[in-house]
């Protein structure tokens, strides 16, 4: 799959984390299946206190473009 370009939009769901945001950068080439591996500005904020980061990664197994 061809790498996704910072500023596209995706929706995503991974054990309680679910939501839509934006591709901000690439963290890794990824591995077969799981795919490549992004780092996400997500629309809504994560709570603080789990979580002490504005942004986080995920496999684009992970998530589908919108």
């Amino acid at each position: 799959m061809d790498t996704l370009k910072q500023g596209t939009r995706v929706e995503f769901g991974y054990q309680i984390i679910k939501g839509k945001g934006t591709i901000v950068g690439l963290a890794t080439d990824g591995q077969p299946i799981i795919g490549k591996f992004y780092i996400i500005e997500p629309d809504d904020p994560i709570n603080n206190k789990a979580y002490n980061y504005t942004h986080f990664c995920l496999y684009e197994c992970y998530f589908k473009v919108i």
